[in-house]
């Protein structure tokens, strides 16, 4: 028995002939210009609720991003929706507002 069979043997649900793994190689159901658009739009709304949030909090965007450890001018372009964060930047934020990230996110 080869080591592959052994490893596909301990690890079954990602042997390849698994349908999941069939799904994911599948391509995305959104074309170029559609997932693009839902991109931006996840990113505006990520700013306004973002924007929000720190002022509900009465903290000012340099404030906010000395306490996350960001640039200021980064967090400039998180509210204006020209960057999109990551997730470790969303729990840096989060930490930062003194919110669990769940938090953050829960009527985002």
């Amino acid at each position: 028995m080869s080591k592959s069979n052994v490893y596909y043997m301990v690890f079954p649900m990602i042997t390849p002939n698994n349908e999941s793994m069939k799904q994911l190689s599948k391509k995305s159901a959104l074309n170029k210009k559609a997932e693009e658009k839902l991109r931006l739009q996840f990113t505006k709304r990520l700013a306004k609720h973002l924007k929000r949030i720190r002022k509900e909090k009465k903290v000012t965007q340099e404030e906010l991003a000395f306490q996350a450890g960001l640039n200021s001018a980064y967090v400039g372009h998180l509210e204006r929706g020209i960057y999109s964060p990551t997730l470790f930047v969303i729990w840096k934020i989060a930490k930062a507002l003194k919110m669990k990230p769940w938090e953050f996110l829960k009527d985002f």
